[in-house]
């Protein structure tokens, strides 16, 4: 073992965690997604969990098709062109930057720029004129009041 090898062991060995140190972890983070999912301790949880009910899972006729899926996360936006045919599935991805001045700004200009990245990719492969299905993950903290309806409890990610 060289000098360097031995200056990484010793700088990274505080990161090596026993078996009981993992299972405290896993104690904590369990006790915080239970106090998380709670409607009384919700509120102040460090970890906000929300009950999400899916009512059916895609049959066999859903295995072909042409679908978009979109995904609004911290400083990117993607939209997908995901297409299904049978056991093979193709995707093309667009990634957008969502600028400092739309994170800050209002809901309303927000979701306006997403309809225009929509428009954009959707423009760019011929496809304005077709109606498909399309999924969105939102990754912020939601209620699901439905399949397809929430409210947002609150902002992250520097929104």
């Amino acid at each position: 073992m060289n000098a360097l090898q031995k200056e990484a062991e010793q700088l990274t060995r505080s990161l090596v965690l026993t078996d009981d140190q993992l299972h405290q972890i896993q104690s904590l983070l369990m006790n915080s997604f239970n106090d998380g999912l709670k409607r009384e301790t919700n509120p102040v949880a460090p970890v906000k969990m929300f009950p999400t009910f899916v009512k059916e899972v895609p049959d066999a006729k859903h295995k072909y098709g042409k679908f978009l899926a979109l995904d609004l996360g911290g400083t990117n936006f993607r939209v997908l062109l995901i297409e299904l045919l049978g056991d093979e599935l193709h995707h093309e991805t667009e990634i957008y930057t969502i600028a400092d001045e739309l994170r800050n700004g209002t809901g309303a200009e927000l979701f306006d720029y997403i309809a225009f990245c929509i428009f954009s990719f959707m423009n760019a492969r011929n496809l304005v004129q077709f109606r498909m299905p399309l999924g969105f993950t939102f990754s912020f903290p939601c209620i699901q009041e439905g399949l397809s309806s929430a409210r947002l409890t609150t902002w992250t990610k520097g929104f």
